[in-house]
């Protein structure tokens, strides 16, 4: 569960350029590294299996990366 953790964690850091490519052309160290998105939703699961009180720190955790993951990138720049 801490390496869900820490690879969804490095994952949403990762500037948009980078998270886009991946995107539309995949990544193929997620074959050997592991999937983010596999990882966070490993990390919903295990929330919900853990008791309330459990839960709660790992929540916690993982809202701070959902809300960088969440955020709106930067307008880009018009050209003049």
């Amino acid at each position: 569960m801490s390496a869900a953790l820490r690879l969804w964690q490095d994952y949403v850091h990762r500037p948009t350029r980078e998270l886009w490519r991946d995107h539309e052309w995949g990544n193929a160290h997620w074959y050997c590294c592991g999937d983010p998105l596999e990882a966070r939703a490993l990390l919903d699961t295990v929330v919900r299996a853990l008791p309330p009180r459990s839960a709660r720190p790992l929540r916690r955790l993982i809202s701070r990366s959902d809300a960088v993951w969440s955020r709106r990138s930067p307008p880009y720049r018009e050209d003049p």
